[in-house]
């Protein structure tokens, strides 16, 4: 089964954040695809997973990911 999710991060920090992460699209994620999208005030990650153990492996590490490079802007 299939499954994908979608988060929308708001930040004045868009641009930042997007680059911090835009490295990590080149890791090779098994079983799941990443979309990384920056525009004016916001970013979108969206995730799909073959499964959903992928799909929440994922979505983990993509939310730590995120967590960091805010704080990091944040300093």
């Amino acid at each position: 089964m299939k499954g994908w999710t979608e988060l929308v991060i708001e930040t004045p920090h868009s641009q930042e954040i997007y680059e911090a992460l835009a490295p990590e699209l080149n890791d090779e994620i098994h079983r799941s695809n990443i979309e990384l999208v920056e525009g004016p005030g916001f970013v979108r990650l969206k995730i799909l997973g073959e499964d959903v153990v992928s799909l929440r492996a994922a979505l983990n590490t993509w939310i730590r990911l995120v967590k960091i490079a805010i704080e990091m802007v944040s300093l």
